[in-house]
């Protein structure tokens, strides 16, 4: 078995991804800071602080991969009531996406929560993506595309009403571990077999292929042909590109013009 890896800063000063590799499980974690600011002693935001206990869980947990969700899903509680956060206002919360593999003979068990995906890759270069409901920003970046379309500068800024919405959807619309028990059903968990499985791909949103229609799905085709060409080092690569043409974030609506990115790709014979 090949591993490859990606773990790549976006226009943040530090990465707020998380990336687990062990013998056996293999994770990505995109934290997510509340709209209210937070940073420890160490200069670390509530999204980083998120994702790393999320990954330290996994790292050093020997129950299923469900229970150690429960278990960082706890931990990330903990650690906000113990900075006094006002877990009460979703605003205020330190949260984190997830996915996450582990390996046994001859089959994966995988657990995913939000928009951190994981894609399985064929010999005969067909794909699948394990789970299709994860875009809880497609109406913010409809509302995007409409500004964009204006020229509209500074268009985030002008959105705060729209994601404030979206934040108090956490844990209601979509899942996120945040310490709300309310995340469980959002868990999404299964076992999958390597027969016939070539690549186990997993990623955080900044390795999404930039769009210019954000009602079009996601380009997993591209993302595919892409890596079987050059790996995750090409996927990265073209999204760069891709966002670097497109400074103000114009012509593919996104939050930021390059966003942290997490992945792990492990290779088959």
């Amino acid at each position: 078995m090949k591993i490859d890896t990606i773990y790549d800063k976006g226009v943040s000063q530090v990465n707020e991804d998380a990336l687990l590799i062990t013998e056996q499980v293999f994770g990505v974690f995109d934290g997510a800071s509340g709209l209210e600011p937070y940073k420890n002693e160490q200069g670390q935001t509530g999204a980083a602080i998120a994702s790393s206990i999320a990954r330290e869980v996994f790292f050093s947990g020997t129950k299923s991969l469900v229970e150690l969700a429960h278990d960082a899903n706890d931990a990330i509680g903990n650690a906000m009531s113990e900075k006094k956060i006002d877990t009460s206002r979703k605003t205020a919360l330190w949260a984190t996406t997830g996915a996450v593999i582990k390996l046994n003979d001859g089959n994966f068990d995988w657990l995913q929560i939000g928009d951190s995906l994981i894609l399985t890759i064929f010999h005969d270069r067909s794909f699948r993506l394990l789970i299709d409901d994860y875009d809880h920003d497609l109406g913010s970046m409809i509302m995007w595309q409409e500004l964009a379309n204006r020229k509209t500068e500074n268009i985030r800024s002008m959105l705060n009403e729209q994601l404030l919405k979206v934040r108090n959807g956490m844990n209601v619309n979509y899942g996120t571990l945040d310490g709300e028990k309310e995340m469980e059903k959002f868990l999404k968990h299964g076992n999958v077999a390597l027969n016939g499985i070539a690549h186990v791909v997993l990623f955080t949103d900044g390795l999404f292929i930039p769009k210019e229609n954000p009602r079009q799905p996601d380009d997993f085709k591209t993302f595919v042909d892409l890596f079987l060409e050059g790996g995750l080092k090409r996927v990265q690569n073209y999204v760069r590109e891709q966002e670097s043409s497109d400074p103000k974030c114009w012509k593919y609506p996104r939050f930021k013009q390059h966003d942290d990115i997490a992945a792990v790709a492990l290779s088959f014979n």
